[in-house]
């Protein structure tokens, strides 16, 4: 991983075999940043992207192994139970042009992705909902301290 900083945030570049979300969370400790909204691009493979079925109360699953362009990621950096949570969510186009989207729960970096990401001066928290089987931003939030 490679980065540049700017007045607002950073540019990060992830490399060839990087996993998208443990790059992010180590950026975030390294950082320590409170919380983070970002956006990207680039190729990824060893995909698991998800579908929250309501009426199942769980997430519906789905690999993809091979290579996709990941055409668009967005998501938040949270913390749930004291550690940095990234929510990402994605849309990937494959050799087909045939395209997937849903929540990410991770990806691998095929040659690169970059991103850009924008800290906040809150702390996102999230907790478990009572009723429905996935982790929630629990709001207000709370100030980081500077």
């Amino acid at each position: 991983m490679e980065y540049a900083d700017f007045s607002k945030g950073f540019v990060i570049k992830m490399s060839a075999g990087e996993k998208f979300h443990q790059t992010l969370v180590h950026f975030s400790k390294e950082k320590k940043l409170p919380s983070a909204f970002y956006q990207g691009i680039g190729t990824v493979c060893e995909i698991e992207i998800g579908f929250f079925n309501l009426s199942q109360n769980k997430y519906l699953k789905k690999r993809i192994n091979s290579f996709c362009e990941l055409t668009s990621a967005m998501g938040n950096l949270s913390f749930f139970e004291g550690q940095p949570f990234p929510h990402t969510h994605v849309t990937l186009g494959d050799e087909n042009y045939q395209t997937f989207s849903g929540h990410l729960f991770e990806a691998t970096i095929a040659t690169i992705a970059e991103i850009i990401l924008l800290p906040i001066d809150i702390a996102l928290i999230r907790k478990q909902h009572e009723s429905i089987n996935f982790k929630c931003l629990d709001l207000p939030h709370v100030f980081a301290e500077k």
